[in-house]
């Protein structure tokens, strides 16, 4: 069954989730390290506990992208789009739920929890 749009924000979608799909391929050619650091300048927040580091994952993801009213959430799978009945997922590479565990890299080749 076909859904036409019922207000600006479905009209929106496609750009939206365009947008924010170069975005996710944008941070997921950085390193753990380098996800890390750009999440903490761009969001200008401790990465002290998963729900700080998946709030500023977030925010860095949708980092000077008008989401026109899209909901943007974290699933396990990957970054959730949605506004009223309508949803889509988009899948994230394994380095997003790295970062969200805590573990990420550091210089001198070791690991820092």
């Amino acid at each position: 069954m076909r859904t036409i749009p019922h207000d600006l924000s479905d009209l929106h979608f496609a750009p939206v989730v365009l947008a924010i799909d170069a975005r996710v391929a944008e941070l997921s050619r950085l390193g753990l390290g380098e996800l890390a650091d750009r999440i903490a300048v761009e969001t200008n927040r401790p990465d002290w506990s998963r729900e700080v580091r998946v709030a500023g994952l977030l925010e860095a993801i949708t980092n000077n992208i008008d989401t026109h009213r899209w909901a943007i959430s974290w699933k396990e799978r990957g970054i959730q789009l949605a506004h009223e009945e309508h949803c889509i997922v988009l899948g994230v590479p394994a380095s997003f739920a790295e970062y969200l565990s805590g573990v990420d890299r550091v210089a001198d080749g070791g690991v820092r929890v």
